[in-house]
């Protein structure tokens, strides 16, 4: 069993049944499940799936019911995660959605932060309080 955090996209591609990403994040999901891992996300993840939905429509309704009917978790970006997000940006230079992300999972102490965002793993940082960062394509599990 680990504590296994998701980026945003890995939601956006399940929810939107993406050609070539639903069927590895469907994958992902059933692996961490048949493990009983801990699956964790933070609010900005509910919150870049609903960009683009109106509110109180039947599809925001569906999207904000889904990850916890999934089993996740919710993180929020709280008095934890305010210095990994300073380290991220300032040391890093990352964007301040992946620092957001990244500071939830670490104030959390995740075992496993599983994204598709090329620009984050070419720059295989280490953050304190996150394990492992890897692609959710053939992933440590």
């Amino acid at each position: 069993m680990s504590r296994v955090f998701w980026d945003a996209m890995m939601f956006i591609y399940l929810l939107e049944n993406h050609p070539v990403f639903a069927d590895p994040v469907r994958e992902v999901l059933a692996r961490s499940r048949k493990r009983n891992d801990v699956l964790l996300t933070s609010y900005l993840s509910l919150a870049e799936a609903l960009v683009g939905t109106p509110p109180g429509s039947p599809k925001a309704d569906v999207l904000r019911s889904a990850i916890p009917k999934m089993g996740f978790g919710f993180v929020a970006f709280d008095g934890d995660a305010v210095e990994p997000f300073r380290r991220l940006r300032t040391d890093f230079g990352l964007r301040p959605p992946d620092s957001m992300h990244l500071a939830c999972a670490a104030a959390v102490k995740t075992d496993l932060f599983l994204t598709n965002d090329s620009q984050l793993l070419k720059k295989q940082i280490h953050v304190p309080g996150i394990q492992f960062i890897a692609s959710f394509i053939n992933p440590p599990l």
